[in-house]
């Protein structure tokens, strides 16, 4: 029985998805939003993708910060190897 054309988009984009070699998150939320942004913890820094509008600071370990507050800021914590360990506002 062939597929009907409405279905045909819909596995096609399955079909896509299921060659991609890794798994990548977008959050496009163009400021810092903890309920959103919590689904970054435990991803590489490598796969994700963030709206250019945001305003976001990656934090090594050891690495100075400076103190001020923006609360309109996301600082991704990362460990040594890029892997997502924290985020905050601020």
């Amino acid at each position: 029985m062939p597929l009907p054309a409405i279905l045909r988009p819909a596995l096609a984009a399955l079909t896509l998805a299921a060659c991609s070699t890794g798994y990548s998150l977008t959050v496009a939320a163009t400021s810092c939003d903890l309920s959103q942004h919590q689904t970054l913890v435990g991803m590489n820094i490598g796969e994700v993708y963030l709206p250019p509008q945001l305003h976001y600071r990656e934090i090594s370990p050891g690495q100075f910060v400076t103190l001020e507050y923006q609360p309109r800021r996301l600082n991704i914590f990362l460990d040594p190897k890029g892997w997502i360990t924290k985020v905050t506002c601020g």
